[in-house]
């Protein structure tokens, strides 16, 4: 979930009723106010340490406000105001303020909530959250380290594999026999491509505004990460059963591919594209005509990656950041193939390149779902509080 639109915020803020000028001096003990979103994966270990400081010692207050509801929005925004917090560190997933102290970092909100509680209290109280393990605290940090890479490496994987090749170079066979010149080509390639990314990039942003209505089932949220976890890492089983498979010397019998109805429907479109009128503003068309239909098979690596892009970066500018560099990758293929091709390079030597590489796509294709399925798997463990 990306920052909150923020028209009008000082208006919000000096509204009547709201009296805010820094931390509220008072000599009561302080309201914890903590601002939570059903698909934040570190709300609810934070929800379960408050419930446990409450139990624990009852003169402790806390208020919780779901962002699903929009009088909560802009009351969260008020308080960012208040508390002075930096604009490019407002988001719309988890916020927590207490005394004259904030948190938006999930992570250190766990680390030092037990303290702040216990100074803010009379009588004190352990409040310390439940020590997560090391080896997941290890892979936790070492996913959160490479982001950017994982993400530019799952959508150069997507871009390669095969579902994604296989028609591309027979556009660019298709439009060697047609006998078109090699300007012609890299201009219907360099459409096709366009076509591609902008398709791809406006289903990606379809995808994450779908996740982010899962904040309205608080339930849905907390399910859909061990599901797409043990999707994820059941694909890495049978991305691995491929790659025995092609390291064998065979693409038959393969469990990870375009259903062959599909296939058809996409060379079909080529071949009407090779025979077009304006043929470069019909290739831009069929990029992002074939883009979906193969989403059957390229999906299987783009949902993953989308979950992890929205757990790993909820600020809305990062999300798009990651998305954007996730669909440059996936078309950079489309690219550089037509860039050969135009340079002179024979599509019947690019096939065999295909072909002949299928088997280390397969394995890499294999190492990403493995990746992925874990952090969802650490992911998952950190929604339902098991460390």
């Amino acid at each position: 979930m990306g920052p909150w639109p923020r028209p009008c915020l000082l208006l919000l803020a000096l509204s009547p009723g709201v009296c805010f000028a820094g931390a509220p001096a008072t000599d009561e003990a302080p309201v914890l106010h903590f601002f939570y979103s059903p698909t934040c994966v570190h709300c609810h270990p934070i929800q379960s340490l408050l419930t446990r400081t409450k139990n624990a010692h009852p003169s402790f207050i806390w208020e919780a406000h779901p962002l699903t509801e929009p009088a909560n929005i802009e009351l969260m925004t008020q308080f960012y105001l208040q508390y002075e917090v930096p604009e490019e560190q407002w988001s719309g997933t988890l916020a927590v303020f207490y005394g004259d102290k904030w948190w938006v970092d999930g992570d250190r909100a766990l680390a030092e909530l037990g303290g702040s509680v216990r100074s803010g209290t009379s009588q004190g109280v352990d409040a310390a959250p439940r020590t997560r393990p090391d080896s997941v605290q290890a892979l936790s940090r070492a996913f959160e380290g490479f982001s950017m890479l994982t993400v530019a490496g799952a959508g150069l994987i997507d871009g390669i594999n095969p579902c994604a090749l296989a028609t591309v170079v027979f556009l660019l066979s298709y439009l060697g026999l047609t006998r078109r010149d090699r300007g012609q080509v890299l201009a219907v390639g360099l459409a096709f491509a366009a076509g591609v990314f902008l398709a791809y990039l406006a289903v990606g942003m379809g995808a994450l505004r779908a996740i982010g209505t899962l904040q309205q089932l608080s339930w849905a949220s907390r399910l859909v990460y061990p599901a797409l976890a043990a999707l994820t890492l059941s694909l890495a089983v049978a991305s691995i059963v491929d790659y025995r498979t092609a390291a064998g010397g065979s693409s038959r019998g393969m469990r990870l591919k375009l259903p062959r109805r599909l296939s058809l429907a996409s060379h079909g479109v080529v071949r009407r594209l090779a025979d077009a009128r304006g043929i470069v503003v019909v290739a831009f068309a069929a990029g992002a005509v074939i883009s979906v239909l193969e989403l059957f098979c390229t999906g299987q690596i783009y949902l993953p990656t989308l979950m992890y892009m929205w757990s790993a970066g909820p600020v809305r500018a990062k999300v798009l950041t990651y998305l954007v560099l996730y669909v440059a990758m996936f078309t950079l293929p489309i690219v550089l193939l037509t860039g050969a091709t135009y340079a002179g390079a024979s599509t019947e030597v690019i096939a065999r390149m295909v072909r002949e590489r299928l088997a280390a796509v397969k394995l890499a294709t294999a190492g990403l779902f493995a990746v992925l399925g874990a952090y969802l798997t650490v992911v998952s463990l950190r929604v339902f509080g098991v460390y």
